[in-house]
């Protein structure tokens, strides 16, 4: 507190004079104070020990009810640290000694108080005081820094201890709350293609365990930011209220939560590339400070690792899954047709070798099933491929100019025998016959030839319509595939293009890779690819490709 500042003092002493002549002291000595009086032992102590803080106390030493040593006692046993100057008539040495050692910032006799040295004493206990504080709280910081320091490398056991990555993010965000004190902490890893993958919030009791998970993509931009420049960003209350971007994106990533400040550090892999972030907000007391931001980063240094080390596990389980996957899948999609060639071939042989003119009655259908069966596990084998050149990839396109309608009106005619063996209505509508793309024209068909086959396989047997349009859409062309089947369920949309998904339906032919290849193919044309479906009524996919 400055001089220019009202001083908040108490006197505490049961003669109005020598109270006055306090006052003129401190006037003539240039101390501006708001004064508190107290005149006895009891309204000194309700005034001392109440909920006013005081800057300095000058307390005489008897007074009625009690003597000034007793309450100086009392008020350092209770924490109150204001300075308290004794003014007494007696000039005891040994009482003097033995305030001092309670508590007391100085001992002044009343006969020989002067002006000048009642200002000086309080000015000294003031700048005493300020020194103390300071010293005192510097000692908290470094305990609390010892402590933090010593749950981090408990932590870092803990972390690196986890079983999954689940638990992994469940420990971190707790710890990350604990360590430096807020009432939310988030920890956030990427998955895979730039999307959000694991997330988990720890919240305290003050929230009662519940959140809400935003689903806005635009709530997250201000945590990317964090991810891609791998820098941690720290904002008091008063900054963040005074920066709206950011506090609006807060509000938005934080919802149904208070959002009081922000802290946030950077999870970083090993070889440099972001992972996620951890985010904190709303403390337990005051503002987030570089203590706090620089054990937060601390933290995110350990938890990089740990969590590198969880995604790498998880992956490796996951390519250990997707390889028994597709030995599944070729064991029970190519054992069919292999068992028809078996059998096609055991027939042919035998016709063979029972007539030396095979009549082309029993011969031709033979052949032509052994056919059918080879395209069907070559259409199998390069779906398989072709997943894994997405996977790695290395899925290549030739772009040249391409006529959009012819690309459509080729896909349809060759979709054509299909639909009118299951009499289903195969159509366009709407085609913009003067649109030229940029595409690869043999993997475009593939990509209408998948969205074809699809609408056919789930189009009702009877009164079954496809229908397909090509139009302007800006600088792209927009491709789309409707038909009037039972629709998609919403929870299952988000799977569509994972790959080996086959939803409800697995009982259909096919490896479930048709989407997932068909989003690679758009990918690396620089196209998007939507899915619009409600059940009952029907299911439109539409795809963009860039107009030359």
């Amino acid at each position: 507190m400055t001089e220019a500042e009202p001083l908040a003092i108490l006197i505490v002493d049961d003669d109005e004079v020598d109270r006055a002549a306090v006052r003129r002291a401190l006037t003539r000595g240039g101390i501006v104070a708001k004064i508190t009086e107290a005149t006895d032992f009891g309204s000194a102590r309700t005034a001392l020990l109440g909920s006013k803080e005081f800057d300095v106390v000058l307390l005489d030493f008897e007074l009625p009810g009690g003597d000034g040593l007793e309450l100086l006692h009392e008020a350092r046993n209770k924490g109150v640290d204001t300075p308290v100057i004794v003014l007494t008539g007696q000039g005891d040495e040994a009482l003097a000694v033995e305030l001092m050692k309670a508590g007391a910032a100085d001992y002044l006799q009343k006969g020989v108080l002067t002006t000048e040295r009642l200002a000086q004493t309080v000015r000294q206990a003031l700048r005493l005081r300020d020194s103390d504080r300071r010293g005192k709280e510097a000692r908290r910081a470094v305990e609390r820094q010892a402590a933090q320091l010593q749950r981090l490398a408990d932590a870092s056991i803990g972390i690196h201890g986890a079983q999954s990555l689940d638990a992994a993010m469940e420990f971190i965000s707790y710890t990350a709350r604990e360590l430096i004190g807020a009432n939310v902490a988030v920890a956030q890893v990427d998955g895979a293609d730039g999307r959000r993958g694991v997330e988990h919030r720890s919240l305290s009791s003050k929230y009662g365990g519940s959140s809400v998970t935003p689903t806005d993509d635009v709530a997250f931009r201000w945590a990317t930011l964090v991810r891609e420049t791998r820098k941690s960003v720290r904002y008091t209350d008063a900054e963040l209220g005074a920066d709206v971007a950011w506090k609006t994106s807060c509000e938005k990533r934080f919802e149904g939560l208070s959002v009081r400040g922000l802290l946030a550090a950077p999870l970083v892999g090993q070889d440099g590339k972001p992972l996620g972030s951890l985010q904190l907000t709303d403390a337990l007391e005051g503002d987030f400070d570089a203590s706090d931001e620089a054990m937060l980063v601390q933290l995110a240094q350990t938890a990089s690792v740990a969590l590198e080390n969880a995604r790498l596990y998880r992956a490796a389980q996951d390519a250990a899954s997707a390889r028994d996957d597709v030995l599944a899948i070729v064991s029970h999609d190519l054992r069919n047709p292999l068992n028809v060639v078996g059998m096609s071939a055991a027939l042919l042989r035998t016709a063979l070798s029972e007539s030396t003119t095979a009549p082309s009655a029993i011969c031709v259908p033979l052949v032509q099933r052994i056919e059918r069966n080879v395209g069907r596990m070559n259409r199998l084998i390069e779906d398989l491929l072709d997943a894994s050149r997405v996977d790695t990839g290395k899925l290549s396109v030739q772009l040249k100019p391409e006529k959009a309608a012819a690309l459509v009106t080729d896909a349809v005619e060759s979709a054509l025998p299909i639909a009118e063996a299951q009499h289903t209505r195969l159509q366009t509508d709407g085609l913009n016959t003067t649109l030229v793309v940029r595409a690869d024209r043999d993997r475009i068909l593939q990509v209408l030839a998948n969205l074809l086959g699809n609408a056919l396989k789930f189009v009702p047997k009877e009164g079954g319509r496809v229908t397909l349009s090509v139009a302007m859409d800006g600088n792209r062309a927009r491709f789309s595939v409707s038909d009037n089947g039972p629709g998609i369920p919403p929870e299952h949309q988000e799977h569509l293009f994972e790959r080996y998904w086959k939803g409800s339906s697995a009982s259909r032919d096919g490896a479930g890779l048709g989407l997932f290849i068909t989003k690679g193919i758009l990918d690396a044309h620089g196209g998007e690819m939507r899915v619009e479906s409600k059940p009952t009524e029907g299911t439109t996919v539409r795809f963009w490709l860039p107009l030359v």
